[in-house]
């Protein structure tokens, strides 16, 4: 029993963190991503949608770095062309996604300790409320009283 309340008590602990990173709850890092690109990635199990997107900062660099490649071919001629670099991109996941075109905007939370971004989604949250719900339908379930069962309390007697 005390094995089953433990279990629940984890779903319900994870379910609890799921909706938090899904929302950017308890001032987790949030940001907000533009410039979204999606690609159709073929699995084993069938094809997944990998997004990725630029947060601001990774836009001002960016735009900078392109001004300075087209000041650069202007001087090709006379010096040294610096490499071109390719444009810094940060993954992103669980971004909802129509299958045809990807959104405009995203705003995401960054796991604690990690470089993985999590998108804000009703599909991160309903996975983190199905969680919670499951924890919580166990923990309710172990803890209620069983019917035709005695109490182990001796009974005082009032003499």
């Amino acid at each position: 029993m005390r094995g089953m309340v433990a279990a629940g008590a984890v779903a319900a602990a994870l379910g609890v963190g799921v909706i938090a990173v899904g929302t950017g709850a308890f001032g987790l890092e949030t940001q907000e991503f533009t410039r979204i690109e999606c690609r159709s990635v073929m699995v084993k199990g069938g094809a997944v949608w990998h997004c990725d997107g630029e947060s601001p900062a990774q836009l001002r660099a960016n735009d900078a770095a392109v001004r300075r490649a087209e000041l650069a071919a202007l001087r090709a001629h006379r010096e040294a062309v610096p490499p071109f670099s390719p444009r810094r991109r940060t993954d992103l996941t669980f971004v909802d996604h129509d299958g045809r075109t990807g959104p405009q905007r995203v705003t995401a939370t960054r796991l604690p300790g990690g470089e993985r971004w999590i998108a804000h989604s009703s599909m991160v949250v309903g996975t983190g409320a199905g969680l919670l719900a499951l924890g919580g339908a166990v923990i309710a379930f172990q803890w209620r009283p069983v019917m035709g069962q005695r109490s182990t309390a001796k009974p005082s007697s009032t003499t």
